[in-house]
Order: structure tokens, then sequence, then C-alpha cells
């Protein structure tokens, strides 16, 4: 969020708001990204840093993480990413069903509002050329860092649920300020691009 929509959430002054992220960004809590917006000068974006995900309690990572790394020790990284597809699947119904008789923008939408339920932070866009979804948290953090495998699922998933090409070009794994997943139209006979069902 910028320092004034933080300001706005928590009813203090936007100054009051900048001394805490000083202090914060200062500790390594808070990273600040430069975000362009359609007018005026650019805002500057603040999200908690890996190193403040450490702060709240994770006892189930080190099971998880153990657990998937013996899958992929004893049977190998294809039965550890048929795990992960497993998991993804299982989700495709209970997402599906919200998606049902919109059109691909809505899709996408509808999407991010899911994925925000969930606690990803997700917003879609539209964008010249197609829709994008952008996700500023990852639950799985950990998981999707030690295992991509699990990004790779979640954009299968999508390109699924959503029929229509998903394209993942930054993650937070990676360490890029969030998770962005490109939605393409298909393109009409004209050459425009169609955001309707498929």
């Amino acid at each position: 969020m910028t320092a004034k929509a933080i300001a706005r959430e928590l009813g203090i002054t936007p100054v009051a708001v900048h001394k805490h992220l000083e202090a914060l960004e200062a500790d390594g809590l808070v990273e600040a990204t430069v975000r362009r917006q359609p007018r005026g000068r650019p805002a500057l974006v603040y999200q908690l840093s890996a190193r403040a995900l450490e702060v709240f309690p994770q006892g189930y990572r080190d099971l998880l993480i153990g657990l998937l790394n013996r899958v992929a020790e004893l049977h190998g990284p294809d039965e550890l990413y048929r795990l992960l597809a497993s998991h993804s699947q299982s989700l495709r119904e209970r997402y599906r069903i919200r998606l049902m008789g919109k059109d691909l923008a809505e899709r996408v939408r509808e999407l991010a509002r899911i994925r925000d339920e969930e606690g990803y932070m997700a917003v879609a866009r539209e964008e010249p050329g197609g829709l994008v979804l952008i996700e500023h948290h990852c639950p799985i953090y950990e998981i999707a860092r030690e295992h991509p495998e699990a990004c790779r699922c979640e954009e299968e998933l999508f390109t699924e649920i959503l029929g229509a090409p998903v394209r993942r070009e930054a993650t937070l794994a990676r360490g890029d300020p969030a998770c962005l997943y490109r939605i393409e139209p298909r393109p009409r006979a004209t050459g425009r691009p169609v955001f309707d069902s498929p």
C-alpha cells in the first residue's frame, strides 16, 4: 500500500505513517517499490519484506517443506510435481463455480477476488493487449521458493479455469515485488483482442 492508503486505514496522518515506515525500513521489515500511475508522479508502494514474514509464527513451514523434500528424494521431481498438481486440481471446481457464466475479464476479476480471500492480496487489471493478475502476498512463499513446481501448477490451473493462455512474468519466490500473471485474450478476426467466454 502507499503511505497515504495506510494513513487512511489507520486513521493517522501520512507524516506519522512515514515515520513508522522509515523505522520499519531501517530494520529491514518493509520494502518500498515505485509504482507508475496513469496520471501524476509515480507512487512509493510499501510491502513486508521476506524478513518481516519470519516475525509471524510459521511452525507448519518446516514440517511441510520437509515432507515435500522427502517426496522429491524418495520418488523424484516428477512425483512431487504430480502431488502439487493434484492439490491445484482440488481447487479447480471451487474456482470454476465462481467463474461460471462470466466473460474473460470478469473471470480474471473474480479469480483475483478469490485469491484475495485466500490471503494472496490479489488484484486484476486490464492493460493494453491483455489482462494481468497480480498477487502481492504469497501464503506458500517458502514452499514456492524451495519448489518452483508450485508456481508452475498455479499457472497451469489459471490457464485451465480462465480458458486463455496465462504467462507468469514475476514471482515473489524469485525476489520480484509481486507475482504477476499475464492473461492473453484470443484475437478477433479483425486482430483486436476479445475478452469473451471460451
